[in-house]
């Protein structure tokens, strides 16, 4: 008898969190994407008898860049559709492009994360995006369109030179070996970090024609790309870090670093003729889309710049334009930033220790970190 009693108890209980089960499943929302056959789920969560659903599922769903969280100001933001979205806190309100929306109910604060009412989907997103979002109240679906994903999720590495290409040559070291050792701590560092895919155009010693480095970025939808460097001066003194965007050199030096960074067209890819077909591509420095590259450009180098600086203690060189090869035809932003001077005898034996290297690793990945925050949000 004690075990039926049991048994009953069991069976009772079962019958109760499948029938909650099913009526959690009843009141999900199912987000259907225009022209394709994804679809995504979006469980409730219920408060004080009205649905509610958590903001990070929801941009997950629709890939949009993280929320900004204005405390001063009470609100929340995010972007769909490249249209700001807020939430002000503890109101019922949301707004957009100017129009202000009822929700009826108030986003919730709970343990960090915000939960937004049902009415937020169902007539919110529908009144502000009316001709990319609809909703059907007999299937409980959100139909939409897939919105562009602007985030930065792909990331080149370029370690500059390689193979027969050493690059600038030290008294012990070659910059083609410490900038390799430099990327391939950086790809770790910013997978672990940043969640970012990032791909390296060379993973060994092997040489990479200039163009095919950024034909590489371009082919991979790059959204950003970093060509890394050690930079070389007849004056043995010379050193400091600087990062450069792709544009007219402007002063003596930007000329002195480009030549020597273009020098390898001459070297190892065809001398004149090579030179002739590059400088084919100046074209692109007058394209509408690489001049917007070129603001998002000046904008990497320089918090990759101030963190350099910050981190390793060198010498600002600041932040400069010059029209290296390596850089043209990438269409995305692109920079190149040299680490320091391997023709500095001190400065040669900080590049090659491997605590120097996580410096510079480091500060590279808090500069993205903040563009990526920066840009991500914009859209």
């Amino acid at each position: 008898m004690r075990i039926n009693n049991i048994s009953c108890f069991n069976y009772r209980y079962l019958s109760i969190f499948v029938l909650f089960s099913f009526i959690s499943s009843l009141a999900a929302i199912t987000i259907e994407f225009k022209n394709t056959n994804d679809t995504v789920r979006l469980t409730p969560i219920e408060i004080n008898g009205m649905n509610y659903y958590n903001l990070n599922d929801l941009r997950s769903s629709l890939r949009t860049a993280n929320h900004i969280i204005d405390y001063e100001h009470n609100k929340v933001s995010f972007s769909v559709f490249d249209t700001s979205v807020i939430l002000y806190i503890n109101t019922l309100f949301a707004s957009s492009r100017g129009r202000l929306s009822n929700m009826s109910h108030s986003v919730v604060q709970r343990n960090g994360e915000f939960l937004l009412p049902e009415t937020f989907l169902t007539h919110t997103m529908t009144d502000f995006f009316p001709n990319n979002i609809s909703w059907s109240e007999t299937n409980r679906v959100l139909l939409t369109e897939r919105p562009t994903d602007r985030r930065i999720n792909t990331i080149v590495i370029d370690p500059g030179h390689g193979g027969r290409d050493p690059g600038a040559v030290g008294r012990r070291h070659q910059e083609k070996t410490i900038v390799l050792n430099v990327a391939q701590k950086l790809k770790t560092q910013l997978e672990r970090e940043l969640g970012v895919r990032v791909l390296l155009t060379r993973t060994r010693d092997e040489f990479v024609s200039l163009r095919d480095r950024t034909n590489f970025a371009n082919t991979n939808n790059a959204d950003l790309f970093i060509s890394l460097h050690t930079n070389a001066a007849r004056n043995r003194s010379a050193n400091g870090v600087e990062v450069f965007f792709l544009s007219t050199a402007q002063t003596d030096d930007a000329r002195a670093v480009e030549a020597l960074e273009n020098q390898v067209v001459y070297d190892f890819e065809g001398g004149e003729e090579a030179v002739r077909i590059y400088d084919d591509l100046a074209f692109i420095l007058a394209d509408l889309q690489q001049a917007q590259h070129l603001e998002e450009s000046s904008d990497l180098a320089i918090r990759l710049q101030t963190e350099l600086i910050r981190s390793t203690r060198a010498a600002d060189r600041g932040v400069k334009q010059a029209g290296f090869f390596v850089l043209r035809g990438a269409f995305m932003p692109a920079v190149l930033v040299e680490v320091g001077f391997i023709s500095n005898e001190a400065e040669e034996r900080r590049l090659a220790t491997s605590s120097h290297q996580d410096l510079i690793v480091s500060a590279i990945v808090e500069g993205i970190r903040s563009f990526k925050l920066k840009y991500d949000y914009l859209w």
